[in-house]
């Protein structure tokens, strides 16, 4: 599939992790965007991605991710922060964001990053390597889950006030 130079742009700064995360970021952009060039290009996006599938779009979106450099450094947030993203090479989990206002909800305690075993999982599709941030009582219910068998928590952070996290053990290596 061809882009654009302003469609690679637009596509390497999306945060989502599923299609239909990186659609509704094309949606509001193509609303919202005060550059009538954005706009454009985010619309044209849509109608590009959407016949594709959730693999289809989701491959697009990952190889403009990891081969697309800009043109010159990074001018504004969004593209500093891909940039940043595509040095580290670090995976994009899927489930709420490091960022995301989950974390600074005043009842969330606890975050776990984990694999779906399952595939009759209610959280994600087997295989997948997710982030939750959870309260007491949905962590508590989440180790149920790994008894089960259903998923394997692979880290645990506590959630201090403020969305400060005190991970487990620092060792560890995702």
């Amino acid at each position: 599939m061809e882009f654009t130079e302003m469609e690679k742009r637009m596509l390497y700064q999306t945060e989502g992790s599923e299609r239909y995360a990186v659609l509704q970021e094309m949606s509001m952009a193509s609303r919202y965007a005060g550059d009538p060039a954005r706009r454009k290009a985010a619309k044209s996006l849509l109608e590009k991605l959407r016949p594709l599938t959730d693999a289809e779009c989701m491959e697009a979106v990952h190889d403009i991710r990891r081969n697309y450099r800009l043109p010159q450094e990074g001018r504004t947030i969004g593209e500093l922060l891909a940039q940043a993203r595509q040095r580290s090479g670090a995976e994009q989990l899927k489930g709420h964001d490091i960022m995301g206002l989950e974390r600074f909800d005043p009842e969330v305690r606890h975050m776990v990053i984990f694999d779906v075993l399952s595939g009759d999982s209610t959280v994600g599709d087997k295989g997948d390597r997710m982030r939750l941030f959870l309260t007491d009582t949905g962590y508590e219910k989440f180790k149920d889950r790994q008894e089960k068998g259903e998923l394997r928590i692979q880290n645990h952070a506590k959630v201090a006030p403020g969305g400060h996290l005190h991970y487990d053990r620092r060792d560890r290596v995702l």
